[in-house]
């Protein structure tokens, strides 16, 4: 029970947050990215062959009934911003049924579009080196397996980078390819021999090449800005997405008739390249086409273990699934999972592609017709917790219409991927009548939401939040990540709390792979808390002691670096106190979240290298001009009133010291020298009205300067290095390279101005 009463009071005191890393590109990214994938660079051939030019009306119609559905899922994503994507809205609106039903389907749909991305890289790869496609697809099947289940992560900035690759090539190829189209070879626009109804057929195949668009809706808990962000990044992503499309596919038909044998291959799009630039089109599409289906076949896998960990959330999918790696923290089982059921749908399906993508495309374009269904459901159920910020324009006319267009594109689905789609809509039923009507507890969106009172709560804590920052500024940010630095850190951030009246908000970053939903960093890190004391309770502990007021907040992120900053634009905080451990060498501390708050940061950053701060008499202070000297002084005199320290205000001259003094004049210019030197830091301490003892040295080296003379000092608070660039970059900035040698602890501030 004391253990129990020990959490309970944790986790009163502090709190967890969810990060949101990604902004509108990235977001975007995500969208453009997935679909961008062996759609276009393995079926326009194909489907050219059986509906003719008139395949341009099947990609405008998937591309119109796409919009209509981004815009109804805009709203409910904006209403809903939590992971789950379109499972979360099927079980919020319609209950746990049809929750489980679309959840598993949704999954599986994941599952046979990985299957199809990867058939589609074995047919690019297969046409270089002349292996089976299917054996091409099992092996990177289980190397992308293992990659997600190291934690190996696809940044929003690599997602980004791929995805103008990818359209790079692609515009490449328009460009070059529309000097050579003959538009006679798009006449007659609807062949007689094949009619309207080439364009019915291929609607199934083609909307496969439209999924990508749920993906953001996935993560919207992760995307910056919502309300603006998400409906701009969903109908976005389809247009962007519809214009390439149709645009290579009109390249496409006016280079090679829609009837000719060849068309309808795979890597027709290579043979077009080679034809029109030589080996080097041919390289640049297959690079082009490599790329897009293995990076869209990583997101699906990705996608696919937040689905999972949604249901096992709700208890609609076995918890044995969601189980974290203890090492890497990936959702492994679920990973494994997905992975061997993609392996064993390439053994027996891999040589029907159609068949992959029509599959896919049916479970879907059942999902999406439910999402407009759920658009309207939850606007007429007039929930209190429901407010979406952005709202379908057009409603109810809208989602009405995506309703009815993709019934449409459903009833023109082959038997045979209806009859597969039916059985595991089938099996899904199945198994919520067996395993889970009796031991869920979820409801629709009557009552679920506003019995169990989850958005509501945080919405109160949200204007707590507000209204207790607007009366407790100044905010100093703390962010802790290390247990054996962290005394020092907190010594430093309460000594400058209580002189300058100011709060301590304390984060601790728990970082998660791409591949982990944040949900999942959440709930093990609750678990973890209950186990024993976490780093913030000590930390909360330690400021209430020295009596200065302080926020715990732990924040699980895919990027330690992004949920800092995300905190600091939310509390503008005043100082921005961090520790950094280890060797500090320059080109290490480039590539750490150190460094990418010091270069993003709008405040003022207090970065501390810690050799044992303990009882601190003495401090030191170099002094030189700029706005990072002044901060450093005025950080040093309150941490001096606190500690009742002493202050020596050190300047350094390059120059020849009075021990190479060889006559007279030399001496006397020294002299003369100092006193210079003297005067100019007697003026700064004036400005600053900070006393303290002053030292003026002449070396040739400064950063050697400062460091011998630190020998006597328990503290060097030094501003940030003003020097140029190229000459940090090659030898190291002064700060570093003391705080690298010196034995006292440096603590190095860098101004906001």
């Amino acid at each position: 029970m004391k253990k129990n009463s020990k959490a309970g009071n944790s986790s009163e005191n502090s709190k967890i947050k969810l990060a949101r890393d990604l902004g509108f590109g990235a977001a975007l990214s995500v969208g453009v990215g997935t679909m961008i994938g062996a759609g276009i660079f393995v079926l326009p051939g194909i489907v050219a062959g059986k509906a003719g030019p008139a395949v341009l009306l099947s990609f405008i119609i998937c591309g119109f009934v796409s919009v209509l559905v981004a815009l109804c899922m805009a709203e409910l994503s904006t209403g809903m911003p939590y992971a789950g994507g379109g499972y979360l809205f099927m079980v919020r609106a319609f209950g746990p049924l049809i929750g489980t039903i679309m959840g598993w389907a949704l999954w599986l749909s994941l599952i046979f579009a990985s299957a199809f991305y990867m058939i589609g890289f074995g047919h690019y790869v297969s046409d270089a080196l002349g292996v089976s496609p299917v054996m091409i697809a099992l092996v990177v099947t289980a190397l992308l397996g293992l990659l997600n289940f190291i934690g190996a992560r696809e940044t929003g900035r690599t997602q980004t980078v791929i995805v103008a690759m990818l359209l790079f090539v692609l515009m490449v190829f328009v460009v070059r390819a529309l000097f050579s189209v003959e538009p006679e070879r798009l006449t007659p626009f609807i062949p007689p021999e094949i009619g309207f109804s080439g364009v019915l057929i291929t609607l199934p195949i083609l909307f496969i090449t439209f999924m990508g668009f749920a993906e953001i809706s996935a993560i919207s808990e992760e995307i910056r800005n919502p309300d603006r962000n998400l409906p701009l990044a969903l109908v976005g992503s389809v247009v962007i997405v519809t214009i390439v499309y149709c645009a290579v596919v009109f390249c496409m038909l006016g280079l090679r008739q829609y009837n000719d044998p060849s068309m309808a291959n795979e890597t027709v799009l290579m043979d077009l390249a080679r034809n029109l630039m030589g080996r080097g089109g041919y390289i640049l599409v297959l690079v082009g086409g490599i790329l897009a289906t293995v990076s869209s076949a990583n997101a699906s896998v990705m996608a696919a273990s937040r689905i999972s960990f949604a249901m096992g959330r709700d208890q609609l999918m076995p918890d044995w699934l969601n189980r974290i790696h203890s090492r890497f923290r990936t959702p492994y089982r679920s990973i494994a999972v997905t992975g061997g059921l993609t392996m064993l749908v390439l053994v027996f399906l891999g040589g029907h592609l159609e068949l992959l993508a029509e599959v896919a495309g049916f479970l879907s374009l059942v999902l999406y017709s439910l999402i407009t269904l759920a658009c309207m459901i939850m606007r007429y159920a007039k929930l209190d917790w429901y407010k979406p910020s952005f709202r379908t324009p057009g409603y109810p006319l809208v989602p009405v219409l995506g309703l009815l267009g993709c019934i449409f594109v459903i009833v023109n689905t082959s038997r045979v991927s209806l009859i597969i789609g039916y059985m595991i809509i089938a099996a899904s039923f199945l198994w919520y009548i067996i395993f889970l009507r009796k031991g869920t507890q979820l409801v629709g969106a009557s009552n679920i939401l506003w019995q169990k009172k989850v958005v509501k709560p945080l919405v109160v804590r949200a204007k707590e939040y507000l209204v207790s920052r607007r009366e407790e500024l100044p905010v100093i940010l703390v962010p802790l990540a290390n247990p054996d630095t962290e005394h020092s850190l907190l010594m430093l951030s309460t000594a400058l709390a209580k002189k300058r009246r100011a709060h301590l908000q304390l984060i601790h970053v728990v970082n998660v792979p791409a591949q982990t939903p944040l949900e999942a960093g959440r709930i093990e890190y609750e678990k973890r808390r209950w186990e024993k004391k976490t780093l913030l309770d000590t930390a909360s502990y330690h400021a209430s002691e020295k009596g200065v007021k302080a926020r715990a907040t732990a924040i699980v992120a895919h990027s330690v670096t992004s949920a800092i900053l995300s905190i600091a634009d939310v509390e503008q905080p005043d100082l921005i106190v961090m520790g950094w451990r280890g060797e500090v060498r320059m080109l290490r501390t480039q590539r750490t979240c150190v460094a990418g708050v010091l270069k993003i940061a709008k405040g003022n950053v207090l970065v501390l290298k810690d050799r044992g701060l303990q009882n601190v008499r003495r401090i030191l202070v170099p002094i030189s001009g700029g706005s990072h000297a002044r901060l450093g002084l005025q950080l040093a005199n309150d941490l001096a009133s606190e500690w009742k320290a002493s202050i020596t205000a050190l300047n350094v001259q390059v120059g020849r010291g009075p021990s190479a003094a060889s006559s007279d004049f030399d001496r006397e210019s020294i002299r003369l020298f100092q006193g210079e030197a003297e005067d100019f830091v007697r003026d700064r301490l004036t400005e600053a009205g900070v006393p303290a003892d002053i030292c003026v040295v002449i070396d040739t080296d400064i950063a050697r300067a400062i460091v011998r003379i630190s020998g006597e000092h328990d503290l060097i608070v030094m501003g940030a290095s003003e020097e140029w660039i190229l000459r940090r970059w090659l030898f190291g900035s002064i700060p570093d390279k003391v705080a690298n040698q010196a034995s006292a602890s440096v603590l190095m501030v860098r101004s906001k101005t």
